[in-house]
């Protein structure tokens, strides 16, 4: 069973709405990674990887067919592009596909790091025209590799069981793992009906806030119950078994095992190399193998960035109509300059395509999907990435402050009570949703209809851009009503920061 293309659009959206509930659209949760302060998202993966593991090779070993696809393993151009890789995600706070989420987040920084990343691309796709670019991806190749061998020949049942292993020792580190640095809170103190002390208290609040700094509600709309203890409670919560971050993951499992079972492994780097090769370098040597191997993963990143936007409207309610904000922990550092941030989001995102085209796959591609799949080349670019993003962390930021407000730990803005009375909000909210299922829904017939049967190798331009114009033009008109309008909203002023 092969999925047409335009499924990827479905595929994306599935994964963008529940990744941007994590925070993982906002640069600020990605620094603290690299910091070590708050352990979510190294979780997140941690728990991603196993459950998924466990799903896939347990549905292979029951007799259905996937459409595996781990990265090759040549060590020195994933190792290099893994530190690369991590060098630039502690720089700038992006990956290629949380850029996306950032988009339909409204997120001005995010402006200068996708340019930066196409370049980035482009710079790789150069680079392998040359015999040092050849050379990083021949030199040291042993092929398609997963833990119990090569991916064509591997034996089912002891490939599940090794996911077994695998998938019991991560959920057990996970159990007793606190995720904020510092704090004692983990999910075996939480069952063992131990307090949360004042640490991880003032870094559950000071996690709240900055997810909502900045925001406004173009919905302008009361806050319901669920949205409070949501934000509140159970995205900052301090143990990584919490309802919500639990049931993320699980989707975020099922999402990407459910794309290798329907179509191809879930990626989003490619997609810059599609974009400028199309854009600037056709003739290239690497821009001709991309163009004969893309399947829908430039689907999958439209999908995606639908997803954020969904999420950030209705959801998490994290839609900053492009205001600028800028993340504590750079702010901190840096100063709440714009174009000191500009500046590290643009170069900070050439080196994140650089070292994941390098690599030949990124955090989805390489870390999700290949973690997934036990692919040694995933683990090897994961562990070149981690300590890459660890060192340039410490070098970058020093003993900073993360706190949102450093002068008053674990407070949040006030919430403006600025209400527009000329319709009733529900009226409002339901009317816009509406618009925008409505655009999903037309994005997806217009991408089938231009696809048609087409299979891998065989998506243009125009197949992509034409119906990515429909969630554009919904972010435009959504970003101009919310700055020239009225809107519930969080209110964070940096001095000096414009």
């Amino acid at each position: 069973m092969t999925a047409p293309l335009w499924v990827g659009l479905l595929i994306g959206a599935a994964f963008g709405v529940p990744a941007a509930l994590w925070g993982i659209g906002n640069p600020e949760t990605v620094i603290r990674t690299a910091r070590l302060v708050d352990r979510l998202l190294i979780g997140c993966f941690a728990f991603v990887t196993a459950i998924g593991a466990v799903m896939l090779y347990g549905l292979y070993a029951l007799g259905f067919a996937m459409h595996f696809s781990p990265k090759p393993l040549y060590v020195y151009g994933v190792t290099l592009g893994g530190l690369l890789f991590g060098v630039g995600v502690a720089i700038s706070g992006y990956f290629p596909g949380s850029e996306w989420i950032a988009l339909g987040e409204g997120r001005r920084d995010v402006l200068y790091a996708i340019p930066g990343g196409l370049l980035g691309a482009a710079a790789w796709t150069v680079l392998y025209e040359t015999p040092t670019g050849h050379w990083l991806v021949s030199a040291a190749n042993f092929g398609d590799l997963v833990v119990t061998g090569h991916i064509a020949h591997i034996p089912r049942l002891a490939t599940f069981v090794v996911a077994v292993g695998y998938a019991a020792a991560a959920l057990t580190l996970l159990y007793f793992l606190p995720r904020y640095q510092g704090g004692r809170h983990s999910c075996f103190r939480h069952l063992a009906s131990c307090p949360l002390d004042e640490h991880d208290l003032v870094l559950m609040r000071d996690t709240a806030a900055y997810l909502a700094e900045g925001a406004v509600d173009p919905t302008r709309s009361r806050t319901p119950t669920w949205y409070q203890r949501l934000t509140s409670r159970e995205v900052p919560a301090a143990n990584f078994y919490a309802r919500t971050i639990s049931a993320v993951g699980l989707a975020v499992a099922t999402v990407t095992v459910l794309a290798i079972f329907l179509h191809q492994i879930f990626g989003q780097s490619t997609t810059y190399s599609w974009l400028v090769g199309h854009l600037l370098l056709p003739q290239f040597t690497y821009s001709t193998e991309v163009f004969a191997s893309i399947g829908w993963e430039p689907f999958t990143d439209v999908g995606v960035f639908f997803g954020g936007f969904v999420c950030a409207l209705f959801i998490s309610r994290r839609f900053t109509a492009f205001h600028p904000v800028v993340p504590p922990t750079w702010r901190n550092r840096f100063g709440p300059s714009t174009v000191r941030r500009a500046i590290g989001c643009f170069g900070g995102s050439f080196l994140v395509l650089f070292g994941a085209r390098m690599a030949g796959g990124c955090t989805s591609g390489h870390m999700l999907s290949g973690g997934i799949q036990l692919a040694l080349s995933g683990w090897l670019f994961t562990a070149a990435t981690v300590a890459a993003m660890l060192v340039t962390a410490r070098f970058m930021y020093r003993d900073v402050s993360s706190l949102t407000n450093p002068d008053a730990p674990g407070t949040q803005p006030p919430r403006s009570q600025h209400r527009h009375q000329s319709e009733p909000t529900t009226v409002r909210t339901a009317v816009l949703l509406g618009v925008a299922l409505a655009g999903f829904a037309t994005m997806t017939v217009i991408s089938a209809i231009l696809t048609g049967g087409r299979n891998l190798g065989q998506l243009t331009l125009t197949d992509v851009l034409i119906p990515a114009l429909i969630p554009l033009l919904l972010l435009i008109a959504v970003t101009t009503a919310s700055r020239h309008g009225p809107a519930v909203a969080w209110h964070h002023t940096n001095k000096g920061q414009r």
